[in-house]
C-alpha cells in the first residue's frame, strides 16, 4: 500500500469511525426520548430476515405486537427467527422462503402473499448481499443487483398494483453509508462480464440506486398516505459483513454496532412516521444529507431513468 492510500485509509476511518460506529449510536441515544415498539394489529413484510438486521427488525416488530411475514432464501434459518421469543410474538412470525436473487423467486412470492389478501401495514426492503467473487444467475442478471435492487423494485411494484399496501403504510429501503462514494448512475448496476465485477463499487451503486427509487415512490405513493423512508444503519456486526469485508471485520469488530441497534432508525421510523422527505437519508432517528463528497452531486441518470431500466428488467423475454 502507498503512503497516499494509507493516508485515504486513516482519514476514511478517522472521518467516519465516531459517527457510523456503536460509538455514535451509544452517544446520540442520550438525547433520545423512549419510544415503545407497539406496533399491535399491523401487518409487516421483512426481506432478508433471517439474519443480522432484518432478523432484528422483524423479531421486535413480533414482539410489539405485529403480524410479520418473514422472507429469506435459507428455510432452515427462518424456522430459528422465533428463538427466545415467547409463544405469542412466535405465533405472529409467518416464515417464507424466497431467493430474491431470482426475478422468478419473487414472482412466486408476490403471488403468495396476494393469495391471502392482507395488506401490509409495514414493507421493510432489507435484503442485501456485497459479493466479492462474481455471481451470474440462470436468469442471466449478476445477483447482487438482483437482491440489492431489481427485487426490492418488483416486490414493491407489486404490492403496490395488486393493492397490498395498506393505506398510511410505512415503507422502509435498508441503504448503507457505502452509497455515500457514487453517484446515482446506470452503468455498473447490473454487470455480467466477471472481468468488470468490484462487488464493493457494485453494492454502493445499488445502494444509491435505492435512495432514487425512495424518492421515485415518495413522489407515486403520496396520495395513499403511504411514507417512505431510506435509510442507513450505520457499520453493524453481522455475518455478511465479516464474510464479505473481512479486513473492516478485523479493525473495526470490537466497535461494530449490534444488529439490534443497525435496526432501531427502521424501527422507530415505523412506530413515530416522521414526515416523509425526498433527498434525505435517515440514520440514527434523524434526516441526514444524501451526499457528503461533491463529485456525487452530479446525477449520470435520472431517476425516471432508472425506473425505465428496472421495468424493462421486469419485461418477459
Amino acid at each position: 500500500m502507498t503512503l497516499a492510500q494509507l493516508a485515504a485509509v486513516a482519514g476514511f476511518y478517522g472521518r467516519f469511525t465516531p459517527s457510523f460506529s456503536r460509538v455514535g449510536f451509544q452517544a446520540r441515544r442520550l438525547g433520545w426520548r423512549h419510544v415503545p415498539w407497539r406496533f399491535a394489529g399491523q401487518h409487516w413484510l421483512v426481506t432478508g430476515a433471517s439474519a443480522g438486521i432484518g432478523r432484528a427488525i422483524a423479531r421486535a416488530a413480533a414482539a410489539g405486537g405485529a403480524e410479520v411475514t418473514v422472507v429469506a432464501r435459507a428455510s432452515r434459518h427462518l424456522e430459528q427467527i422465533a428463538d427466545g421469543l415467547d409463544d405469542a410474538a412466535a405465533r405472529r412470525l409467518i416464515p417464507v422462503a424466497a431467493d430474491l436473487s431470482l426475478v422468478s423467486e419473487t414472482r412466486q412470492l408476490l403471488e403468495r402473499v396476494a393469495s391471502r389478501g392482507q395488506p401490509f401495514d409495514a414493507l421493510i426492503n432489507n435484503a442485501g448481499v456485497l459479493l466479492n467473487d462474481h455471481q451470474l444467475t440462470v436468469e442471466g442478471h449478476e445477483a447482487s443487483f438482483v437482491v440489492n435492487l431489481l427485487s426490492h423494485f418488483q416486490l414493491t411494484e407489486g404490492l403496490v398494483a395488486a393493492d397490498l399496501l395498506a393505506e398510511g403504510a410505512t415503507m422502509v429501503n435498508m441503504s448503507s453509508g457505502g452509497m455515500y462514494s457514487v453517484p446515482l448512475g446506470l452503468e455498473g448496476l447490473d454487470v455480467t462480464d466477471p472481468a468488470r465485477h468490484v462487488g464493493k463499487l457494485a453494492y454502493a451503486r445499488h445502494k444509491r440506486a435505492q435512495v432514487a427509487l425512495t424518492e421515485d415512490w415518495q413522489q407515486r405513493l403520496a396520495s395513499r398516505g403511504i411514507a417512505v423512508y431510506a435509510m442507513h444503519p450505520g457499520w453493524v456486526r453481522t455475518e455478511g459483513v465479516r464474510q464479505s469485508l473481512p479486513v473492516f471485520w478485523r479493525l473495526q469488530r470490537p466497535i461494530l454496532r449490534s444488529p439490534i441497534e443497525g435496526a432501531d432508525t427502521a424501527l422507530w421510523l415505523c412506530a413515530t412516521r416522521p414526515e416523509s422527505r425526498p433527498d434525505v437519508i435517515w440514520f440514527d432517528r434523524r434526516p441526514r444529507t444524501v451526499h457528503l463528497f461533491q463529485q456525487t452531486r452530479r446525477a449520470q441518470c435520472t431517476g425516471a431513468e432508472l425506473r425505465a431500466l428496472l421495468e424493462r428488467e421486469l419485461k418477459p423475454v
